[in-house]
């Protein structure tokens, strides 16, 4: 046996459990040698070059023009008018000629009161019309004739006085008694009574003419109350339009403000469109330049823009516009709600892109040397063209003539991603 071997025996162990797991020990050992020298001597790998990936995406090129905004809405038909007919008489519904929804002519009757009562008030005042009138007849007649006889009564004064004096003088020759003479100073007397009274009256005709023509108009202002309560029992239509509501019934009492018919007038229609916040600036910069702003329904009728208000209701706050029917227009219900499209005034330099251009509302991007480029822009409105696509009109200094703008969307578009072109 050779020194190797003896060496190896030497080392072997002798016991069966300790050979056992030296017979392991040297399997695991040569299964690692020959792990390494596989891994040592084998092939190097060499690895492939990474390629980019180009994104197709379609374009086309940026055309800055003027165009006009637009955009869709939803408005609810209301009436600027709407009339709660009431009334300030005490008297029973003797009947009701109208119904909700009805629409009624101006002048048309909507409720009858009973009329018994103004009726018999309307006969008394015209009986004192009557009597008052003919009292300042008699004071007219009155003056006429005192005036007559004034000349009358200062002739018999003057007469009066011109036979007290001659009197006198018989008197004083003893040529009358002096029981004749007393009875001339009565008559000289009396006759100064009388013209002093004549011309007192005179004098006080025109306080109690006055006096006399107050009563008369007193008592036709009466009369004309009278009638117009009697007219107040015969509720009538303001103004032509449709019917809102109806609160009384006959044989219902009404009393001082009782609410009896609710009616819209049809030539105040309009539709109120609450306006998004993006416009809100603008509405009000137009509407202060005198620009126009108007409104069309899907069948091509036009609405002017009227006026806005800023209200906070219930679940809502903002800027309402008001847009105008025409008078006499036919005009869709009240309390409908319509789809419109809000046209603004001419924009110079906006851009009209298709949807898919637009990213988070505020950002398109432009294709330079085959990568994307993002561009902030500022959305101006909307616009469908003559052939009916839709388009959104945006607008940005960077968006100058020609520059390549892509039409499509893609899930991860940044700065600087690889694309590949194509015509929109």
């Amino acid at each position: 046996m050779n020194p190797l071997g003896r060496f190896v025996r030497r080392l072997w162990p002798t016991e069966p459990r300790h050979r056992r797991l030296a017979a392991g020990a040297a399997m695991l050992a040569g299964a690692a040698l020959t792990s390494v020298s596989i891994f040592a001597t084998g092939p190097t790998a060499v690895p492939e070059p990474r390629t980019e990936k180009a994104w197709p995406v379609a374009v086309m090129p940026a055309v800055p023009e003027r165009r006009s905004p637009s955009f869709t809405a939803y408005g609810r038909v209301e009436s600027s008018r709407v009339a709660e007919l009431a009334t300030d008489l005490v008297a029973e519904v003797a009947e009701v000629r109208v119904r909700e929804g009805d629409w009624v002519a101006a002048g048309d009757l909507l409720v009858g009161l009973a009329d018994a009562e103004a009726s018999l008030l309307v006969a008394e005042r015209e009986a004192d019309l009557a009597e008052q009138r003919a009292r300042l007849a008699s004071i007219r007649s009155e003056r006429d004739m005192l005036a007559r006889t004034l000349d009358q009564a200062r002739s018999m004064h003057r007469i009066a006085q011109d036979k007290l004096a001659r009197h006198q003088q018989l008197l004083d020759k003893r040529l009358i008694s002096r029981s004749l003479l007393d009875e001339v100073v009565a008559q000289a007397n009396q006759a100064s009574i009388e013209l002093e009274n004549h011309e007192r009256r005179l004098t006080d005709l025109p306080h109690r003419l006055a006096a006399q023509e107050a009563q008369v108009a007193k008592s036709e202002a009466l009369l004309a109350r009278a009638r117009l309560d009697l007219e107040k029992t015969r509720i009538r239509a303001p103004f032509s339009g449709p019917v809102l509501a109806v609160h009384v019934a006959p044989g219902d009492r009404t009393s001082l403000g009782v609410q009896l018919v609710d009616l819209a007038d049809a030539d105040a229609f309009e539709v109120r469109v609450q306006v998004p916040d993006a416009y809100e600036a603008r509405f009000q910069r137009h509407l202060e330049l005198g620009h126009g702003v108007s409104a069309s329904f899907a069948d091509g009728r036009e609405l002017p823009l009227s006026r806005l208000a800023r209200r906070v209701r219930p679940g809502q706050s903002g800027l309402d516009a008001f847009f105008a029917l025409a008078p006499g227009a036919t005009a869709p219900p009240l309390g409908r709600v319509v789809d419109l499209r809000i046209r603004l005034p001419e924009e110079a330099g906006v851009v009209a892109l298709p949807i898919a251009s637009l990213y988070e509302n505020d950002r398109v991007y432009a294709v330079e040397d085959s990568r994307l480029q993002a561009i902030d822009v500022e959305r101006v409105g909307e616009l469908h063209t003559p052939e009916g696509e839709y388009r959104v009109l945006v607008r940005s200094p960077e968006l100058y003539q020609g520059r390549q703008v892509i039409t499509t969307q893609l899930p991860k578009a940044v700065s600087g991603l690889l694309v590949e072109s194509s015509g929109a």
